[in-house]
């Protein structure tokens, strides 16, 4: 069974079409608290909807064409 796309994951993912960004930004502009974000943020991107890559000592999280293709699907049924 996969991941359950909750609104807070599809908010996530939406920001993150926008432009990468840190668990902390993230957290701070969903208004999500950051021990939350962190988990959200764990199972995107075990279940391949988002990637990480270190920038310094911070991860930067970035959407996958798997999430991109989810999004694209939901305008379309909008």
């Amino acid at each position: 069974m996969g991941l359950t796309l909750t609104d807070a994951k599809r908010r996530i993912l939406s920001r993150l079409d926008e432009e990468p960004a840190h668990g902390y930004i993230l957290a701070k502009e969903l208004s999500v608290q950051g021990s939350t974000m962190y988990e959200h943020l764990e199972e995107l991107e075990n279940s391949g909807y988002i990637k990480s890559s270190k920038n310094g000592r911070k991860k930067v999280y970035r959407i996958t064409k798997k999430a991109e293709l989810v999004l694209e699907a939901e305008r379309v049924d909008e």
